[in-house]
């Protein structure tokens, strides 16, 4: 689809050109009546002029001879001396063809190709001049060649203004196209009525009143999620210690079910803290509080926290390089990042795999890697695993899908780039994390 500005430009442009051929073809009528008059005037006043000399003087005045040059290039004109019965007298150029005319004043007239201008007078001894009409056309044709020469430079120059003014009154436009642009779930700010032409105002107005509508929606989303995860962890609390009692009381003999009670609920309340996590990174108001942290601090920290998951499961879990690196940014939103990462790579690398945890400063910034040794994902299905509740089918591990969301949520948050892909050997997923700006 063509943007508005070609559109506009499109139909200014023509309507332009239109107009200055309009200019050109005014000027071309104009020039011929104003020349072809100033022309006739001295056809009328040269005939006039021999006339009295004749009646002054009764006889035919000498006439100097013309050539084909002076004729056709230079428009002399040609002088013709009649009797009264119609016989000619004198000329100072042959015109085969040309007669006396009737009716005396001016005639047009075309003889063997050649267009004539033809004076006639009215005395009894009558005077005839004619004028080239080729000559006539070349001279209001050059005429309004000259006048038209400043239109025709005008013309890119006006396309290039033209460009400008249409770039110029469709700024306005762009600056709101900018601004929704801007906008996310995050920070669904109004838009900037200032400097909006009147005829913007109303759509502004409309999305300004359809941000509001999304931000009371998002809002009402995040209290739900909210309330409900606070609501659901006192009872799951309180139902994993009855399992535990319960546990307790059968000793040895407890059925395989208690077991099964106990995970299910162990899942059940990772599920509502991982709800309640993903609530606090989305809430409208909350904002980063970047500061200067160590991030080899940081991601050791997370490691530590992360070792009995990985002892449990049966993963080598170990840091092969952690260069000292601090960076601004907010420390929560780090240490969520490095967690659900880590936790992901754990829970889906087989026992006996290994996730290997590495930091590095690159010459665009410092860059985290946590690399595992379980399936991968299909590269078709790298896309979506930042999505809410979005599992990939077939990998017999156990989850939410609310990991890589929230590893997700909290690096948008911060500016972190979070990047996935199968290592190239295929033995598994390298998840590479990247600050682009180090302290």
């Amino acid at each position: 689809m063509s943007s508005l500005r070609t559109q506009l430009l499109l139909w200014l442009l023509p309507l332009y050109l239109l107009s200055a051929a309009a200019v050109l073809g005014g000027n071309y009528v104009h020039y011929r009546n104003s020349i072809g008059a100033f022309m006739d005037g001295q056809m009328h006043r040269l005939a006039l002029a021999y006339v009295q000399q004749f009646q002054t003087e009764p006889r035919i005045p000498a006439l100097t001879p013309l050539n084909a040059e002076q004729v056709e290039h230079d428009g002399t004109v040609i002088v013709q001396f009649w009797s009264g019965n119609g016989r000619l007298l004198a000329d100072n150029w042959p015109i085969p063809g040309l007669a006396l005319q009737q009716t005396a004043g001016f005639h047009d007239l075309r003889i063997d190709g050649h267009d004539w201008r033809v004076y006639t007078t009215a005395a009894v001894s009558r005077v005839q001049v004619a004028q080239s009409g080729n000559f006539r056309r070349r001279v209001v044709l050059h005429s309004a060649l000259e006048a038209a020469e400043p239109i025709a430079f005008l013309i890119p120059v006006t396309f290039v203004l033209l460009w400008i003014a249409v770039w110029f009154a469709l700024r306005p436009l762009e600056r709101v196209v900018q601004a929704i642009a801007a906008q996310d779930e995050r920070s669904l700010k109004d838009l900037p009525l200032r400097r909006v032409p009147g005829e913007l105002r109303p759509l502004v107005v409309s999305m300004n009143s359809l941000l509001a509508r999304l931000r009371d929606a998002f809002a009402a989303q995040q209290r739900f999620v909210q309330d409900a995860a606070h609501e659901l962890h006192t009872p799951l609390t309180a139902l994993k210690l009855q399992a535990e009692i319960l546990r307790q009381k059968l000793g040895a003999s407890a059925p395989e079910e208690v077991a099964r009670l106990e995970a299910g609920v162990e899942r059940m309340q990772r599920l509502v803290e991982q709800l309640l996590r993903l609530a606090r990174l989305e809430v409208v108001e909350t904002q980063a509080m970047p500061a200067i942290i160590d991030l080899r601090a940081v991601l050791t920290q997370s490691l530590g926290d992360l070792v009995p998951l990985a002892e449990a499961r049966g993963v080598d879990l170990g840091l092969t390089a952690a260069e000292p690196a601090q960076v601004r940014a907010d420390a929560r939103d780090v240490r969520s990042v490095f967690d659900n990462l880590l936790e992901n790579a754990l829970r889906y690398t087989p026992a006996g795999g290994r996730v290997d945890v590495s930091l590095r400063r690159m010459a665009d910034g410092l860059q985290v890697e946590f690399s595992d040794t379980g399936p991968g994902i299909p590269p078709e299905l790298l896309g979506r695993v930042f999505d809410r509740f979005y599992r990939v089918l077939g990998t017999g591990t156990e989850g939410s899908g609310l990991g890589l969301a929230i590893a997700c949520s909290a690096a948008v948050r911060s500016g972190i780039h979070l990047e996935l892909q199968n290592r190239r050997d295929g033995s598994g997923l390298l998840a590479r994390v990247r600050f682009p700006h180090a302290a």
